[in-house]
């Protein structure tokens, strides 16, 4: 009996063997520091990434660094083993020290492999700007759909890609060059009632403005088109940024029922009086021109046929999408000009330029245009020459703010 025991852990032993060769976990120490060896700010020891998506990864992140002064770190591991990836990312942005001492404008954008898992670790001092939802709405809008199919690379520059148009807005940039961001008031005073009280004033004198607004346009003599687009036109996401749950709330279940009916309501032809009758997306194809149904095909715009029972007015109408990576072409107009792809011809050196060549491309017409960018000289700044306290890493010495997010795919 002895004996046939011992032989059922010699065979546990092997397939525990079996299953975990060729893992490889990772501890918070053990994850290579790119700025030690000056080959950027992209940790990717098992090289899911590419060279050359590496390269426009690291251009990029330089970019946003010279003009903003905010660092971001990217790390892809295959695995943590059983540790939890948002407190993992908590201590290796700490071990690393992520953005400047004195400001805290640090990013860490984490992914584990194996758990399917990225998490979005942002420092106090852009907190205000990349707060946890909008942290959120980016990870889940430009990384999820290509990490599903593996597309890492992809995903991590249409994240980088968003992040950096933020971060362009002057507003933006001035608020992180701020010094006297809060960031030591936060830390060391917690004036939870006074901040409270303050935050619901505020926020009612917002909601009051944003409903009064809404009720401005429906009172107005417009047309119901124009009533829509000035609805959907309203900067709702400025809102959502600073009171983003009753925003969201009354975005979906106040102004998305309104912007319907404005859409939907009506109408009569303004040549013969007649009423007007909305087509179906299948029976409205006839009516639309190939650059109208190439822009419905590719999600940049959409559009509305009403048509009368004789057929003898036709009214379109066009709505544009939220978001989308889609502009107006030069040649053939319509928004289906988008950057197909970018690349590195030339890495920026402490002593000259590099060049960064981006393809344009449309849809439609298949129009295209390569543009070349110039990449700043690389010069010494805080992200090499400052000294962390919590690890001897090269990035500037700044904290964690405990926000962000995470999201699985």
């Amino acid at each position: 009996m002895q004996d046939i025991f011992s032989k059922i852990l010699v065979i546990i032993a092997l397939l525990i063997a079996i299953l975990t060769q060729g893992q490889e976990f990772y501890t918070v120490k053990g994850v290579p520091n790119p700025t030690d060896d000056g080959s950027g700010w992209v940790s990717d020891p098992n090289n899911y990434l590419s060279l050359e998506e590496k390269t426009a990864l690291n251009s990029m992140i330089f970019e946003i660094e010279s003009k903003s002064t905010a660092q971001i770190a990217i790390v892809m591991l295959p695995s943590i083993g059983d540790e939890v990836p948002k407190d993992f990312a908590v201590k290796l942005f700490e071990y690393w020290g992520i953005g400047q001492a004195e400001k805290d404008n640090g990013l860490l954008i984490l992914t584990i492999i194996d758990q399917r898992r990225t998490e979005f670790e942002v420092g106090y001092g852009l907190e205000p700007i990349l707060t946890d939802a909008l942290s959120y709405r980016i990870a889940s809008q430009e990384l999820v759909p290509h990490f599903k199919s593996a597309n890492y690379g992809l995903g991590l520059l249409a994240g980088v890609e968003r992040i950096q148009q933020i971060l362009d807005n002057p507003d933006v940039i001035s608020e992180i060059y701020d010094e006297g961001a809060g960031i030591e008031y936060t830390k060391n005073i917690n004036p939870v009632f006074p901040i409270l009280g303050v935050y619901f004033l505020v926020f009612l004198f917002v909601a009051y403005h944003y409903g009064s607004t809404i009720r401005k346009i429906a009172k107005n003599k417009e047309d119901f088109y124009d009533k829509f687009q000035d609805l959907y036109n309203m900067k709702h996401f400025l809102y959502m940024i600073f009171f983003p749950l009753p925003f969201i709330l009354i975005r979906y279940l106040f102004v998305k029922k309104r912007l319907s009916n404005y859409r939907d309501h009506q109408r009569f032809s303004k040549i013969t009086g007649e009423e007007l009758f909305k087509k179906t997306e299948v029976t409205e194809d006839p009516f639309l021109k190939k650059g109208q149904l190439v822009e419905e095909k590719i999600h940049s715009m959409d559009y509305d046929v009403w048509v009368t029972d004789k057929g003898d007015d036709i009214l379109i109408l066009k709505y544009k999408k939220l978001f989308s990576k889609y502009s107006k072409c030069p040649k053939c107009g319509y928004k289906t000009y988008y950057t197909a792809h970018s690349k590195t011809v030339k890495s920026a050196t402490r002593s000259s330029t590099g060049i960064r060549e981006e393809t344009h491309k449309c849809k439609n017409c298949d129009y295209q245009k390569v543009k070349r960018i110039t990449i700043p000289i690389l010069t010494s700044n805080s992200s090499s020459s400052g000294s962390s306290s919590s690890g001897g890493s090269s990035f500037g010495g700044g904290s964690s703010g405990g926000g962000g997010a995470g999201v699985s795919w």
